[in-house]
């Protein structure tokens, strides 16, 4: 039988180490490349969030709002556009499942299960007037044409509002319900005398009817006391030349009530969606897409029209720490309560504790009182009666610490011991003492007590 060398063992113990090492090596990364192709292919594969959001009419100023922020969408959110008749018509479908989203007026009622997420820009309420009426001013339009919106906008509710407030009931004026469709396709003889619209400015609708039909805005300064039935509403400036410069349309600053454009969804649409939902509208180009001014998450808190969702609740509190002062103040609040308790509680047990302690004190004073009476007052002769007594105030005392201590109101067997040690110590005392007591002729004998307790 050929022996192998130790040499040729050596070198073979280390090339299979060294093949094992590699096969490590490479079952390690086979590994890792099929973890990261999975990651990347769910990543590929995430389905973006699908969100039916509405503007109302495609011709009006939200709808093109609605076009800016479907630009804008983030990553993993598909936004589709669903027009409606207005912000009335909106609210329907969003309540019963239809749509996911609306930019709509404010100041409308909603469903209850209707959410709020943002608050964008004001809306004011546009009266354009064909030009002979406006120097008469709104008493002129008795009796007139005046459009207020199709049914379903939220353009009618508050143009109604507005004509209450200067005394304008639906008798005194002809309603119209023109789109904007019907009045972009009529000719300036066909056109009612007065138009409402709701638009953040510039509306396009305006413009056209000012430069197409010769129109002219008329101011509404009714906004403060609209507020005090409806603080959805509140008064709003139109800055002069607006619509025009030659001539000034309008002439001079304009004073008309004004609404919030609000962004809405159902309370059952996912947390995850509304804040992707809500980084479109503040951490994206959509802002500047709209030529809208710089918007603020925290505005929603001052303009909250309807209950919050709680994706929005999470967006605005994304920024702050989980350990925050208010945190740590709870917390040094709790420990402080914790250890008062602890202490209370000790306290109480010390006292509990002490206060059963106290019964076998008392029982010892007892007893260090009758040998006081008996045995510790010099030159004096004690009678056999006298002695009698304090055995049987002796045996009293004990039998009711024995009673305590049974029951467990008394506790220490130290003490126990202690107690019964120093009763047997004064029987002994009160027996002996029994030799030179005075004997009554009344007295009975007095028998040997025992010297145990």
């Amino acid at each position: 039988m050929a022996v192998i060398p130790r040499a040729d063992l050596a070198v073979d113990d280390g090339l299979h180490r060294r093949l094992r090492w590699v096969r490590t090596l490479a079952v390690a990364a086979l590994l890792t490349l099929i973890a990261a192709g999975w990651l990347l292919y769910r990543g590929i594969s995430v389905v973006p969030a699908r969100v039916r959001i509405s503007a109302g009419d495609p011709l009006g100023h939200r709808h093109r709002i609605a076009e800016h922020l479907q630009s804008s969408s983030v990553a993993g959110l598909r936004l589709e556009l669903v027009p409606t008749k207005g912000s009335e018509d909106a609210l329907q479908k969003l309540s019963s499942g239809e749509i996911d989203a609306a930019l709509i007026q404010g100041g409308l009622p909603a469903a209850s299960n209707v959410r709020q997420l943002a608050s964008l820009i004001d809306e004011p309420l546009h009266l354009l007037v064909k030009r002979e009426y406006l120097p008469k001013g709104i008493d002129s339009l008795r009796g007139k044409r005046i459009n207020l919106g199709p049914v379903g906008r939220g353009t009618r509710a508050t143009a109604l509002a507005a004509l209450a407030a200067v005394d304008l009931t639906p008798g005194n004026y002809i309603d119209s319900s023109l789109s904007y469709g019907d009045i972009a396709s009529l000719p300036s003889d066909e056109l009612p005398d007065g138009i409402f619209l709701v638009s953040a400015i510039p509306a396009e609708a305006a413009m056209s009817l000012v430069h197409r039909h010769n129109y002219r805005l008329m101011p509404l300064p009714v906004g403060d006391s609209m507020q005090v039935r409806d603080r959805s509403v509140k008064d709003s400036i139109i800055p002069a030349y607006t619509y025009g410069y030659a001539p000034a349309v309008p002439a001079e600053p304009l004073h008309t009530p004004a609404t919030r454009l609000l962004l809405v969804t159902r309370s059952d649409v996912s947390e995850a969606t509304v804040i992707k939902l809500m980084e479109s509208v503040f951490e994206s180009d959509f802002a500047l897409r709209g030529d809208l001014p710089v918007l603020r998450a925290d505005d929603v808190i001052q303009y909250r029209e309807y209950p919050l969702h709680s994706g929005a609740w999470q967006y605005l509190h994304r920024n702050e720490p989980l350990i925050d002062g208010e945190l740590v103040e709870g917390v040094e609040n709790l420990r402080s309560f914790l250890f008062s308790a602890a202490l209370g509680l000790f306290f109480a047990w010390r006292w509990y504790v002490g206060r059963r302690r106290v019964g076998f004190e008392r029982y010892l004073d007892e007893v260090s009182q009758v040998e006081r009476q008996i045995l510790l007052v010099p030159n004096r002769r004690v009678t056999a009666a006298e002695l009698q007594q304090a055995h049987l105030r002796l045996t009293q005392i004990k039998s009711e610490a024995l009673e305590g201590f049974c029951q467990g109101k008394l506790t220490g067997e130290e003490l126990l011991q202690s107690f019964l040690l120093h009763v047997a110590d004064v029987r002994r005392s009160l027996v002996d003492l029994g030799t030179t007591a005075i004997p009554a002729a009344a007295d009975p004998p007095l028998a040997d007590p025992s010297p145990f307790p």
